[in-house]
């Protein structure tokens, strides 16, 4: 019974993760490596549009198809938390501190969206549609705030 219980945890995590990686290295490859850019540029933009856009996605397709709040939790969290990594953080441990407003602006910012990410799984999750609708809300707000922050 117990073995069970910890192959189900094992694997709510493990799943979730390898697909918050693809979901990362997907961004990445087209805002990094640029490796788009010689496609056609409405196709490019189009490219584009879908990788911002897959991170709010991501948690409410994982919830509604497998209903694991855990691993949909996980899906919503950890891409943003890479994007934190990647755009901020490894420049705060190479020493490159902005000012104190910065920071807060910075771990405001993507601590919304790391939350809001998260709801949305644990809606999604929920079997409910008026769940999913609040997961789609909280997906509004996510690219809203997402959006907004640009800069």
């Amino acid at each position: 019974m117990e073995k069970m219980t910890t192959r189900k945890m094992i694997q709510s995590v493990i799943v979730p993760l390898l697909v918050s990686a693809l979901i990362h290295i997907f961004a990445l490859s087209v805002f990094i490596f640029d490796i788009f850019r010689i496609l056609p540029e409405l196709f490019g933009v189009l490219i584009v549009l879908i990788s911002i856009f897959v991170y709010p996605m991501a948690p409410i397709f994982y919830g509604s198809q497998t209903k694991d709040r855990l691993g949909s939790i996980i899906v919503g969290t950890v891409p943003t938390l890479c994007l934190f990594y990647e755009l901020h953080l490894s420049s705060f441990i190479a020493g490159n501190i902005p000012e104190t407003e910065r920071i807060i602006d910075i771990f405001t910012y993507f601590g919304s969206l790391i939350i809001i990410g998260g709801l949305e799984g644990y809606y999604a999750s929920k079997e409910k549609i008026e769940s999913l609708i609040i997961a789609i809300v909280f997906a509004i707000f996510w690219i809203s705030i997402f959006l907004n922050g640009l800069d």
